[in-house]
């Protein structure tokens, strides 16, 4: 069985998504996200709720895939006219009447659970009554006898309704009135501006290449790309998307920031380009080299007539792309290694050579403190002798 088509309502240049089974159906079998823009229902200041919001492109690529029905409904854009007024009224005095008897039931539930304890409560009330009544302090007071149904049929009296200001009012997840023919088919225009055309572009490579795609403003890009679902994966690209030969024209201040913002949070940014006469976007990857403190570009997608510079394809391209962010290469290690031992050696020579200049000043010094101190040794020895021979 073919399933039905998903209902988006169009609104400007998004889509709504109203239903959570659609929501759901969009992330399973189609690999689409969009963006929850409404409040929950028990929380809603701190959990988005209905409706989804998709995006253009989004919304470009289920249409591709014939798994959307686009509607777009003026009376929801209009103001209310009198005959939906007075709907929304009589629904509202209906669900009031509904909520008070709903409150009567309940109160005479726990009237009914408590019989025993009100019975006992007004045996109570009355004996302290005729004991202010009675003449003679010497004579007990007789209890009347209590009807413990007409106690209770008398405390379900005094059960007063709800007013409306303790009505619980109802948060619809769509219009209740709306009808079919309220609805009316609409469709989708391509986009024209580069950069538009940019992003659709380099959303339908990337979806159809197996990706997630979310919003990607807060980190800087327009897409983030996940390997899997969101839920399970960190996401492994950001994508800019740009005009046609921007990269070119781009300073290389521009590119270093780019390089930049990747290494900081641990992603690959993606450069999206427009091609010269063509509907097609190449991507180049920006990221930074630590060993060598350097911008590298690796062009991962090219044009067909360029084949004889690169003989692999897009999708081997992308693989390796991947594994060397998770693999280094052991030539680079290899090469960072050797570099380290070298700068090592020379620090080890560096070092033995001031000890040997250290030792020899030592000694000179020790020399230079020695040779005034025979020189007194040596003339106490003359002054010895010479008072020896006075006597």
């Amino acid at each position: 069985m073919i399933p039905d088509k998903i209902e988006v309502q169009l609104s400007g240049r998004t889509g709504l998504v109203w239903s959570h089974e659609s929501v759901v159906r969009l992330r399973r079998d189609h690999r689409i996200l969009g963006g929850l823009v409404g409040s929950g229902a028990r929380f809603p200041r701190e959990e988005p709720g209905l409706p989804l919001l998709l995006s253009q492109q989004e919304m470009h690529v289920l249409l591709k895939e014939d798994a959307i029905r686009l509607v777009f409904i003026p009376r929801l854009v209009l103001p209310p006219s009198q005959e939906i007024k007075e709907k929304a009224d009589k629904y509202d005095e209906d669900s009031y009447q509904q909520q008070i008897q709903v409150f009567k039931k309940e109160k005479e539930a726990n009237i009914r659970s408590f019989a025993d304890r009100i019975l006992e409560g007004k045996k109570k009330k009355m004996m302290k009554k005729l004991k202010k009544q009675k003449v003679d302090d010497s004579e007990d007071p007789e209890i009347p006898e209590l009807d413990r149904d007409a106690v209770i049929e008398e405390e379900i009296a005094k059960i007063q309704p709800i007013t409306k200001d303790h009505q619980i009012l109802q948060i619809f997840t769509k219009d209740p009135w709306l009808e079919e023919s309220d609805k009316i088919e609409a469709k989708l225009s391509q986009p024209t501006d580069p950069l538009d055309k940019c992003r659709l572009l380099a959303f339908q490579a990337l979806w159809e290449k197996g990706y997630f795609i979310g919003e990607g403003s807060k980190f800087g890009g327009d897409y983030l790309v996940y390997l899997g679902d969101p839920l399970k994966f960190h996401a492994s690209y950001i994508v800019i998307c740009q005009g046609i030969d921007s990269l070119e024209k781009e300073r290389p201040q521009d590119l270093v920031a780019k390089s930049r913002l990747g290494s900081q949070v641990n992603k690959t940014v993606l450069v999206a380009q427009l091609m010269k006469n063509k509907d097609e976007v190449t991507f180049t990857s920006v990221r930074r080299n630590h060993a060598k403190r350097q911008v590298k570009y690796f062009l991962t997608t090219e044009e067909e007539n360029n084949e004889e510079e690169y003989h692999e394809d897009d999708d081997t391209k992308m693989n390796e792309y991947k594994q060397e962010l998770h693999d280094p290469d052991e030539n680079q290690i290899k090469e960072e290694n050797t570099e380290e031992f070298d700068d090592h050696e020379i620090k080890s020579e560096q070092e033995t050579e001031s000890t040997e200049y250290m030792g020899t000043s030592l000694n000179q010094d020790n020399k230079a403190v020695n040779e005034p101190l025979k020189d007194e040794n040596e003339e106490s020895s003359e002054v010895e002798e010479g008072f020896e021979d006075e006597l």
